[in-house]
């Protein structure tokens, strides 16, 4: 059944969720992530399909904003992404330690120590030198070489919660743009590199957002374990590793009490890019590994143009006519755009799996505009969902208010105004 044969429903999910005060409470502030959905939208589906004690998964969960949310409602909650940084960034923001004094004090600490610790460290980030002013390098070469080398033998979840406060400050003390998501040196910074007015000032940034980041990770902490005493236990969240949201690798058939996710667009953005700068310092890439995560991507655009001269064809009647008319006009565009759907047809058949008979996926996805063409993703995710097995239970959109990504530069590549919430449904026994 297609998408224009339900009424749509205006989600409006900051409207539904007013018990949040906003984007960033808690432990959600901490790092920014490009593309991260708004929490009102996880806590709207949890409050609507999840229950206390329940698991859910999030196959394509980011920054951890839909886990964190579960964790808050009492319910168990699993992620998985390709990004090396989720997982860093997941344990900040959800993993609990007993004393909140002591932890404070020795991620304080490594601010202080930082200070005298030799500026050896180099990452392997090609044009250093055109990225980042010398204190900034200086800077910054103290603070990762400490941590990485961890010479006072810190717990790990101290380096690994001080990691993530340091790669957040990583474009704070950087030549490009910090308004542009990817890594960029605009006109303005331009003039304010030749005004001297760049900030380059990485330890004080690195004592701002750790103070800042220890007050929200302490809140949510006290927070869980004031519910945990209603609940009776203590929620847990957990990276599932060495898989992909096309595979669901090491999750067990019929085992997720419900899904909520939020896949990347097709051909909206390059993730890896618009984080890189803070993976290189984090020394979680290395060789071709940049390249690799690019090519792993689902909607990649790493597909070599011998790839790209057939006619792509998916199987959907409508989809195909859109391919058909981008390939007339660029071949490898149209073949991303197939790439796409098919690793979103293996994700979708992998989360029907995994689900419990009865069980509900919630999918928020954008639509795009593709070389003047319109592509209308949410309703060819939906005819694959159906395909697979699934019923639609509601169709509705939310506005974008805000993004954490620019657009492409490119004006035949279309903004995504509007986000598609869909609601399906596993058959239960």
């Amino acid at each position: 059944m297609k998408t224009d044969q339900y009424t749509a429903k205006d989600f409006s999910f900051r409207e539904a969720c007013p018990e949040i005060p906003n984007t960033t409470y808690l432990t959600h502030k901490i790092h920014s992530y490009p593309a991260k959905f708004i929490p009102h939208i996880p806590r709207w589906f949890l409050k609507e399909y999840g229950r206390p004690g329940d698991t859910i998964l999030d196959p394509f969960c980011g920054s951890g904003t839909a886990l964190v949310e579960a964790n808050l409602l009492g319910i168990n909650a699993l992620g998985i992404d390709i990004n090396p940084l989720a997982q860093m960034l997941l344990k900040a923001k959800t993993g609990i330690v007993e004393d909140h004094d002591n932890f404070s004090s020795q991620c304080l600490d490594i601010v202080e120590k930082a200070h005298n610790y030799p500026a050896n460290y180099v990452p392997d980030l090609p044009n250093l030198e055109t990225w980042f002013l010398p204190q900034a390098r200086q800077e910054l070469a103290q603070i990762f070489g400490y941590l990485l080398e961890n010479p006072d033998r810190l717990p790990d979840r101290v380096i690994n919660f001080m990691l993530v406060c340091a790669s957040s400050i990583v474009r704070k003390v950087c030549n490009a743009d910090p308004q542009i998501s990817k890594p960029f040196i605009s006109k303005r910074m331009r003039a304010l590199l030749k005004e001297n007015a760049v900030e380059q000032r990485a330890l004080l940034q690195l004592k701002i957002n750790t103070k800042l980041f220890l007050d929200r990770k302490i809140k949510y902490m006290r927070t869980i374990a004031n519910l945990g005493e209603i609940w009776g236990y203590l929620p847990t969240s957990e990276m599932v590793i060495n898989t992909d949201a096309r595979t669901l690798r090491n999750i067990d058939d019929q085992s997720i009490d419900s899904i909520i996710t939020s896949p990347p667009y097709a051909n909206a953005q390059e993730y890896f890019r618009s984080i890189k700068m803070e993976l290189y310092w984090l020394n979680l890439l290395d060789g071709d590994r940049l390249k690799q995560l690019n090519k792993d991507i689902v909607g990649t655009e790493s597909l070599p143009i011998s790839e790209c001269r057939d006619t792509p064809n998916f199987g959907i009647d409508k989809l195909d006519l859109a391919l058909e008319k981008i390939h007339l006009v660029d071949q490898k565009r149209a073949h991303i755009v197939l790439r796409y759907f098919q690793d979103m047809q293996a994700s979708i058949q992998q989360c029907y799996r995994v689900l419990k008979p009865g069980a509900y996926f919630g999918l928020l996805v954008g639509d795009n505009v593709i070389r003047k063409i319109k592509i209308s993703t949410h309703s060819f995710l939906q005819e694959i969902a159906e395909a697979t097995g699934f019923s639609t239970e509601i169709v509705g959109y939310d506005r974008i208010v805000a993004r954490r990504l620019a657009p492409k530069r490119n004006v035949s590549a279309g903004l995504i105004e509007v986000e598609w919430m869909l609601i399906f449904r596993k058959p239960g026994l």
